[in-house]
């Protein structure tokens, strides 16, 4: 079974921020049914005694701190790359904007009145 971007998990999301919290909940469950049915659906390739144990290997990882569980890089690399994006092209256009701000010379600050004292 594919998780990431399930259509009944696309759906929920949607009603819940629809408001239809009733609604978002049913979904929420029969995705949730469908995953247990489902078998395996880790998509770790390790050999390791929690693959298939979402719970269990959430909280090693949370309690160790050392990386990400395998099954949540995609979707982090997802956001970084969207973040990257914006704040490089936010950047470039501030720069724009901004002729002489980020080139290491002094910016033009007005004075304080007792400064010009």
């Amino acid at each position: 079974m594919e998780i990431d971007r399930h259509p009944l998990a696309l759906l929920q999301d949607r009603l819940s921020r629809e408001g239809k919290h009733e609604e978002s909940a049913k979904v929420k469950q029969q995705f949730l049914q469908e995953v247990r049915e489902s078998g395996d659906f880790c998509p770790c390739k390790a050999k390791c005694e929690l693959h298939g144990d979402c719970f269990a290997c959430v909280q090693i990882h949370r309690g160790h701190r050392g990386h990400l569980p395998y099954c949540m890089w995609d979707m982090v690399n997802e956001r970084i790359a969207e973040v990257a994006g914006l704040t490089e092209g936010s950047f470039r256009k501030y720069m724009t904007d901004h002729p002489g701000c980020c080139d290491g010379s002094p910016r033009d600050v007005p004075e304080a009145e007792e400064d010009r004292e």
